[in-house]
């Protein structure tokens, strides 16, 4: 059966809450190399470490991770989420992997990015988000741009990757000012095709 839940929905996908039947996608995910091979994840990920993060996921009233579901074939496939909130200062991070590799590269990243700051801003009237991204992921940086992220600086050689080399971890941040005219646009967008 089908999750037929919608937090946010966009053209192409909708961003819902994770669900204990995501585990066995995840749990294949985070254990093959070449989808984290921009991630911190060194060690063997077992399914009942994620059983247990997707019991504890509603505890938390700082950190939202959301399932990215396509709208035409109903399939997750990744995860997004707001981390590290600080509501005092109204900023946060955020996070974001394409699980299944046959949607790399299509946008599929991007629009998710999009509802899920569309949720930080208007929702929760956040200042800013910051991503970190290593340097050598091509992917991350173009879509963090595309949603208005602006470089602010640079660990160098901070991440070392699956190769070795190390690499520089690129910090990225969105302003809710510098991102309200690209929601404009996606809306417009979005009218026009729907």
């Amino acid at each position: 059966m089908v999750n037929e839940v919608v937090f946010r929905k966009g053209v192409r996908v909708s961003l819902r809450p994770i669900e204990r039947g995501d585990i066995p996608m995840m749990h294949r995910w985070f254990n093959d190399p070449e989808v984290t091979q921009f991630l911190a994840r060194t060690f063997p990920l077992y399914e009942t470490e994620e059983e247990e993060w997707v019991e504890n996921l509603s505890k938390s009233k700082t950190s939202f991770p959301l399932g990215i579901v396509t709208i035409q074939d109903p399939k997750l496939i990744g995860t997004v989420g707001l981390h590290e909130i600080n509501w005092q200062q109204r900023t946060a991070t955020t996070a974001t992997i394409i699980g299944e590799k046959d949607y790399w590269g299509r946008g599929y990243g991007t629009e998710a990015k999009m509802l899920l700051l569309d949720f930080a801003f208007n929702a929760l009237d956040l200042f800013a988000v910051l991503s970190r991204v290593i340097a050598s992921n091509g992917r991350s940086l173009a879509y963090a741009r595309k949603c208005g992220y602006e470089e602010v600086g640079r660990l160098p050689q901070w991440f070392r990757c699956q190769d070795g080399q190390r690499r520089d971890q690129v910090l990225l941040m969105v302003t809710q000012e510098k991102w309200r005219p690209l929601w404009i646009e996606y809306l417009q967008k979005t009218a026009t095709i729907l």
